[in-house]
């Protein structure tokens, strides 16, 4: 398996949202891992 990301950010809190949020504006390719919560779409 292969994984193409950009940023990969480690949790979701405030700080973690906003920089994937920022980057994927920009067209980054983005991973958000977070320990306590499972979603996604």
């Amino acid at each position: 398996m292969s994984f193409d990301f950009d940023l990969f950010v480690i949790g979701a809190g405030s700080g973690g949202v906003r920089a994937a949020r920022f980057a994927a504006g920009f067209g980054a390719r983005v991973a958000v891992a977070e320990s306590r919560y499972l979603g996604g779409t």
